[in-house]
Parts: C-alpha cells; structure tokens; sequence
C-alpha cells in the first residue's frame, strides 16, 4: 500500500514539473529567451570575426586581418582581383603595407566561400565584379552606392547587374532587411539603435 501510495505521490510530483515546464515554453519569457538567442546568431552573422587575406606589394608577402563590413566591392583585372574598402587596410604581417585597395589571386567564388560563407555581405552580380550588398541599392539594372560621398570610389559605383544575377541580389537584400528589422526590435514595442553600418542600410 506504501508503494502504491509512494508511486502516486511520485506521479502527481512529475505531472507537476510537466505542467511547470509546459506553462514555461507557452510563456512569452519562452519567447523572449529563443528571440535573443536567435539575435545573438544573427549579430554574429552580420559582424563576424575579422580574417586574414595574404597578398603582396612589390613581390614581397604581407598579411591583414580585415572586417568583411569594410569591404565595398571586388572587382576582377585578368587574373587578379582586386579589393576595395572603405578604409585604408594596414598590414600586420610582412612587408609594411597600407592601401584601400589590395590584391586577390584566386577566383571569385573562392573568394565569396572564404569571407562569407553564409552568404550575408557579398553577392556576385556578373562573371567579373562581387558586391558587399550593404553598400549598394538598385536603379534599373545598376547597382550604385548607397553613400558615394562617403565611399569615394567611382570604378565601384553604377556597376551594372547581369539578368542571372539580379534574383539572388534582390533576395539577399531582401533577406538581410528583414535581419536587421528583427534586431532593432527589443520585443517591448520598442527599437533599439544598432550601429551606422546597419542603419545606414536602404532597401
């Protein structure tokens, strides 16, 4: 009877925790606790940790660690590629070297894999030229810079964006937005500031 009285005792015990447990995922602290996780990846996503790229100047070997968010565009010259940021890079390794333009020697698609694999920032839009889409919105079929006075580099302006392209430009932008809308909201009715970078950001 003991037993009996015991495993009762034990069943209304766990049914008790369930219930807590239910009324805990079916609460908006639930909500709140998965919605900042889920701001937390995307934070990361959209300013993830630099990475280095290996160039050279003047055949001697140099080293940088660059924020994807620097980048505007890469524009291919023959077999080189070439980078341009917002601000002047500066060397850490090798030969000391400043620029805002520095040189890639692989194609673009390896490009794109090693500095943005989750697809956010960078977009192909022809066989020739990638773009950092948070710099750029589209006129017709050219993308121009969203701010040409702070971004004075007239070959990375009014690039034109081939058919193929222009889908996957439109949805990444789209797509991002939407990332950026979601991390202004604070769930309280209210928007929080985010940096310039992503306010910057025109649809």
């Amino acid at each position: 009877m003991k037993s009996k009285d015991d495993l009762i005792k034990k069943l209304k015990r766990e049914n008790r925790e369930l219930k807590k447990e239910n009324e805990y995922f079916k609460s908006p602290i639930f909500m709140w606790d998965i919605c900042q996780v889920v701001k937390e990846e995307y934070s990361i996503l959209l300013s993830p940790p630099k990475i280095k790229i290996h160039t050279t100047k003047n055949q001697k070997a140099c080293s940088f660690e660059i924020n994807i968010n620097d980048i505007i565009c890469v524009l291919s010259s023959g077999k080189t590629k070439w980078v341009y940021f917002k601000e002047p890079q500066f060397s850490l390794t090798g030969i000391s070297h400043t620029s805002d333009k520095l040189s890639y020697t692989g194609s673009l698609n390896n490009f794109c894999d090693d500095f943005d694999k989750p697809g956010i920032h960078l977009c192909q839009i022809s066989k020739s030229v990638i773009v950092n889409i948070f710099y750029y919105y589209l006129d017709r079929k050219t993308l121009r810079l969203i701010d040409p006075h702070n971004n004075k580099r007239g070959n990375c302006d009014n690039l034109p964006i081939s058919q193929e392209y222009l889908e996957t430009f439109l949805n990444r932008k789209s797509g991002v937005k939407n990332i950026i809308t979601f991390l202004k909201i604070d769930f309280r009715g209210k928007f929080s500031p985010l940096t310039d970078l992503h306010d910057s950001f025109e649809g």
